[in-house]
């Protein structure tokens, strides 16, 4: 039994040229996870697997570039051809339940219910960094990264091969993450800053590809995928400044990519 992720897309704040925004599915040809839902995913998605088969969704953070194709998705579910066994469990940060409802509302006649838009399709559940969820095959916990929301990187265990995969979500200092991360077979890691200017270290939201690269070293990971790219960037240049810190395998992301482990 093969754990495989699948790069959907890792564009930073909107979608690249033939590259949608932060999406990764991680699957074990029974159970598959989503992990963030951005622009333009239900593209690539569809192209790699059946939509109706997802078995839950994990929103890390409530940044546009990370959920805003949850509504197409749900739209797809009601319109689309074929029938939804049962409603998607989406696990989304604290407070963010009430985001969709006002989500929602602004999609809605002024009349309807804002909760009646997910019912039926998505089972909608918060979580928390000393949550721990279970989906299929797979365990998952969290820790809140810093960013300019409540943000959570997520560690996500296969039960049976004990295989690993690690998601940074948005990050602005790796030290949080280590822990998390330690030992884990692939590192996605966003490295969207070239440089962090003058930003203070307590104010900081993202990485630069040497930070990606350390927080692999440090936390001995076996392959570092980077990610949340401009296609402005190179990412040659990208990769290689991330192995200056991290020497074993770096990758960047791209849509439609699979890894197994």
């Amino acid at each position: 039994m093969s754990l495989g992720l699948t790069v959907l897309g890792g564009a930073a704040a909107w979608p690249n040229p033939e590259q949608g925004c932060s999406s990764y599915l991680v699957d074990d040809g029974q159970t598959t996870l989503l992990l963030d839902c951005g622009p333009d995913t239900m593209s690539t998605l569809r192209a790699e697997t059946d939509y109706h088969d997802i078995d839950a969704i994990i929103l890390s953070h409530w940044h546009s570039d990370h959920v805003l194709d949850i509504v197409p998705y749900r739209y797809g579910l009601v319109y689309g051809p074929g029938s939804l066994p049962r409603p998607i469990t989406l696990y989304v940060p604290p407070g963010i339940s009430r985001r969709l409802d006002e989500l929602a509302a602004a999609l809605i006649d002024a009349d309807d219910d804002p909760r009646a838009f997910w019912e039926g399709v998505f089972r909608i559940h918060e979580y928390g960094s000393s949550s721990d969820i279970n989906v299929g095959s797979f365990s998952i916990r969290f820790v809140e990264t810093q960013h300019y929301v409540p943000c959570f990187a997520a560690r996500v265990t296969h039960r049976d091969t004990r295989r690993v995969i690690v998601y940074s979500a948005d990050a602005g200092v790796v030290e949080p993450l280590i822990d998390l991360f330690r030992g884990a077979d692939i590192a996605i890691v966003e490295a969207t800053l070239d440089d962090h200017g003058e930003t203070p270290r307590q104010d900081r939201g993202h990485l630069t590809p040497e930070d990606a690269g350390r927080l692999a070293r440090m936390a001995s990971v076996g392959t570092l995928v980077v990610t949340h790219l401009w296609s402005e960037r190179d990412s040659a240049t990208v990769v290689a400044r991330a192995s200056t810190q991290f020497h074993g395998p770096v990758i960047a992301a791209s849509a439609g990519m699979r890894i197994n482990v």
